[in-house]
């Protein structure tokens, strides 16, 4: 792991432990190594993060997901902001800048991941995809890691899914939430930031395939029905986003937005206007797509 807030956040559990680098370093790695890796100044490998992490009796779950969000929110926050405010020649110019920024850094994910997110938003907003063929094998790669089982999925790459399903061919966004939709299910957790990052995540996945593909839209509606099923009225809001996609499924085929119009009364009842904004747009590019 080579992301310098990694081996930061830990040093500050360790400390919290009063553990010493030689003690909690014992038969996994060297004092030296992980005292560079504290420090931002070296990599860790992960199964040995997995097994320092044990030794501090802190589970990767919580480690990995608090460790990211925030700079994962940092990178998207300026990104989101060009493109909520239709800033798109700024956008444009962000996302070009960061592209070629990514191609002289081959290896450096999180610059990568970047210019990713910056891609996915201008294509949303104006269809102009910037990436060329070898970006899209690059980031594909990245999703076969997670998807072939080679990696579990963590918080960065459900956030990273989230924010790139534009630039993804239908197939793929199906297949990557059909796989994070699995193993969220096999890996349940009370911890409600990943709860909602995940579902939150899979309903953005079912609206693109709605635009995209409507046939693998059903299957996955049918998926995130069932799983929904078991989730608590905590998670009311995801609730409501699903609801309102399923009734979009249901309008391309039957052509009647009773259900989609009553819900817009509901939220302006609950006073929900950035909610009803944001699906009142989603309905107008499905009328858009689907009925001309």
């Amino acid at each position: 792991m080579k992301n310098e807030i990694y081996g930061i956040k830990f040093r500050k559990l360790r400390k919290q432990q009063h553990l010493s680098l030689k003690k909690v370093a014992e038969g996994i790695t060297s004092r030296q190594t992980l005292g560079n890796w504290e420090l931002g100044k070296g990599e860790m490998d992960f199964t040995k993060v997995l097994l320092l992490l044990r030794k501090i009796h802190v589970q990767p779950i919580d480690f990995l997901e608090n460790s990211v969000s925030e700079y994962l929110r940092q990178i998207t926050s300026e990104i989101s902001g060009m493109y909520v405010n239709d800033q798109t020649d700024s956008l444009h110019q962000y996302a070009q800048y960061a592209l070629n920024v990514s191609h002289d850094n081959v290896k450096d994910k999180i610059v990568f991941f970047r210019a990713c997110v910056a891609c996915n938003y201008l294509l949303d907003s104006t269809g102009n995809d910037l990436m060329n063929k070898s970006d899209k094998l690059r980031l594909n790669s990245y999703f076969n890691k997670i998807q072939n089982e080679d990696e579990n999925w963590h918080y960065e790459d459900v956030y990273f899914f989230g924010n790139t399903q534009s630039v993804l061919k239908a197939r793929k966004i199906y297949e990557l939430a059909y796989s994070l939709s699995y193993y969220a299910k096999e890996h349940s957790t009370q911890n409600k930031e990943w709860t909602t990052a995940v579902l939150n995540t899979l309903i953005n996945a079912l609206f693109v395939l709605i635009k995209k593909d409507i046939g693998l839209a059903q299957k996955l509606d049918s998926i995130l029905s069932e799983n929904l099923k078991q989730i608590s009225d905590g998670y009311s809001f995801e609730k409501i986003r699903f609801n309102f996609m399923h009734s979009l499924i249901e309008y391309i085929f039957t052509k009647d937005n009773a259900e989609i119009l009553r819900q817009f009364d509901f939220l302006q009842f609950e006073n929900l206007a950035d909610l009803e904004s944001g699906f009142r747009t989603a309905y107008k590019q499905v009328e858009r797509i689907y009925f001309g």
